[in-house]
């Protein structure tokens, strides 16, 4: 009985020592790099970047219009009547208040250039992903990391401990 405990043990021991000598194979990529160089993906920024330019360009006219009321009314409220100068300030607090909903509606943070983004970015994204996935699948691959961002972005499924973890504290309530 002794001799059997001793050879499960050491049977134990070589299978432990046989799959810790199997290799791990990590990868990294620079996703940077790759935004820079994968033609779509320049392409989509390209189309992306004219719609934020032309956003900014109509905000910039609007904020010269409104910089043309103030000082108009500046200029002209100590020779003016209530009346004009109620209407002005009306027109001023509106503009304002159009410079502020447009900056919201196109910059905000679910504005027009963040859904852009997703339109234009979305698709190339995901031809990326499917493509590191399949990189990482046909390589072997257990764990591909960006350099830049310090992120996985690909993982074997056979790594994943989430249901492991959750056993164990369910265990220990």
């Amino acid at each position: 009985m002794k001799n059997r405990k001793v050879l499960f043990v050491l049977l134990a021991l070589m299978l432990a020592a046989a799959v810790s000598a199997q290799e791990l194979k990590v990868g990294f990529i620079y996703s940077e790099q790759v935004m820079l160089e994968y033609q779509e993906a320049v392409d989509a920024m390209r189309k992306l970047e004219a719609e934020a330019r032309e956003l900014q360009r109509i905000y910039q006219e609007m904020q010269v219009d409104y910089q043309k009321l103030i000082e108009d009314y500046e200029k002209r409220k100590l020779v003016s009547s209530d009346a004009w100068k109620n209407q002005k300030q009306r027109e001023i607090l509106d503009k304002e208040r159009q410079l502020q909903e447009y900056q919201i509606e196109k910059f905000g943070q679910n504005g027009e250039i963040y859904r852009k983004e997703e339109e234009y970015l979305g698709p190339v994204l995901e031809k990326i992903n499917e493509t590191l996935k399949k990189v990482g699948d046909a390589r072997k691959y257990a764990y591909i990391f960006d350099a830049s961002k310090g992120t996985i972005v690909y993982a074997d499924e056979k790594h994943n401990l989430t249901e492991i973890l959750l056993e164990e504290l369910k265990k220990s309530r």
